[in-house]
């Protein structure tokens, strides 16, 4: 598998004036023709940690690229207009048809993701979250296979499809933070 393109060197011509990019990879993007300048800067995701009474988390186990068959958090990018908070209960009801019911911020870490060869930065922000446990958990087979309750441990975040998703479990694990709703 090759490396993913970092952003940068996928503009080739200016997206303002069409001019073309003598310097692929500068960042930011600086259009010598007409002085247009584009930043780089990383889109918003959101990622939401589910845990039941038993502290064990939800995953879901992803059914595509990047990361096809290995772990992540229910949750996906945030849409132009779209807060995070309504991204977070968006993503999580498309993808496991749960209501978030509350959530609270844990922390935000960037990534990058590597959508068809291309490298985008990313910013991941992650939320603990209480779901209504009387609905029950509809995987959508177009981005999940399957989903599971599992323990917080080395071994399966090993398994976990990026290292923010990773490093956010650690740190839930590691703080044992209040769930939001539940004393």
């Amino acid at each position: 598998m090759t490396s993913p393109i970092p952003l940068a060197e996928v503009f080739r011509f200016c997206p303002r004036c069409g001019a073309s990019n003598e310097t692929p990879g500068d960042e930011p993007f600086r259009c010598a023709a007409c002085d247009f300048v584009f930043y780089f800067g990383p889109v918003g995701a959101v990622g939401g940690i589910i845990a039941n009474q038993q502290r064990q988390v939800l995953l879901i186990r992803r059914a595509k690229d990047p990361g096809k068959g290995e772990y992540g958090l229910p949750g996906g990018f945030v849409d132009p207009g779209e807060s995070a908070e309504i991204a977070l209960s968006r993503e999580v009801h498309e993808e496991l048809g749960l209501t978030v019911t509350e959530h609270q911020v844990l922390v935000s870490y960037p990534n990058i993701y590597n959508y068809r060869g291309v490298a985008l930065p990313v910013l991941d922000v992650f939320y603990v979250c209480s779901v209504d446990m009387t609905e029950t958990i509809r995987a959508a087979a177009s981005e999940v296979s399957c989903w599971e309750w599992c323990e917080c441990d080395d071994h399966v975040l090993a398994q976990m499809a990026f290292e923010s998703n990773r490093k956010a479990l650690e740190l839930f694990r590691e703080t044992c933070i209040d769930l939001p709703g539940r004393s």
